[in-house]
């Protein structure tokens, strides 16, 4: 990476730690955007060479988003199911993000009015996967329904995972309540000879 573009980076993060912090301490309405500006030591002009609104310091993707999840799909061996495959992307990179989350997490808990903020970074990240798929899917002669009804279905489990973990939980908790979810729609959608009060089977185990 060229150092001005490095540079750019570190000043995006920068941005970003200093909102999660002071939004977290203090409230949502209670820090100004001047203010986080000042704590990152960037002038407000500056700032919004980065981020379009208060809310976008807080919930944006990051730059290198893209090759962080490239990386995460690159690593998923031939061969593989695509809804193991899918499964452990999603799960990969919630385990990368715990601590931010854990954070986006309290911030929306007491201003939950900034929910469809979040939808940008989740939307971006589900398009990665439906690509992925899609491009695994044509070489291997899979009906693009399947392969949308498995993104969708996938995401529709790390929604719902989400929505059940509560302000103050930590990230270990996020990711028991996303197995969970997952074991279930496996024991009840892809093994159905078992009882659906069964133990799952888990094969990342």
């Amino acid at each position: 990476m060229a150092l001005r573009e490095s540079k750019k980076h570190e000043t995006w993060r920068t941005l970003h730690a200093c909102a999660l912090e002071l939004v977290d301490t203090r409230g949502y309405d209670e820090v100004s955007v001047e203010e986080i500006a000042a704590a990152a030591r960037v002038s407000k002009s500056t700032l919004f060479n980065y981020f379009e609104s208060k809310e976008a310091l807080l919930f944006d993707p990051g730059p290198g988003d893209r090759e962080r999840w490239q990386k995460l799909a690159d690593e998923r061996p031939d061969g593989e199911p695509l809804w193991v495959s899918v499964r452990e992307i999603i799960r990969a990179r919630i385990a990368h993000n715990a601590a931010t989350l854990v954070v986006q997490r309290r911030i929306l808990g007491a201003a939950p009015q900034l929910a469809q903020s979040t939808k940008a970074a989740g939307e971006r990240f589900q398009q990665f996967v439906q690509d992925w798929v899609d491009t695994r899917a044509q070489s291997d002669r899979i009906d693009p329904l399947c392969s949308a009804l498995l993104v969708n279905t996938a995401f529709a489990v790390l929604r719902t995972a989400y929505l059940q973990w509560q302000p103050g939980d930590d990230a270990e908790r996020f990711l028991e309540l996303l197995d969970s979810a997952f074991a279930e729609i496996e024991a009840g959608v892809l093994d159905l000879p078992r009882s659906r009060t069964g133990t799952a089977s888990d094969d990342r185990r």
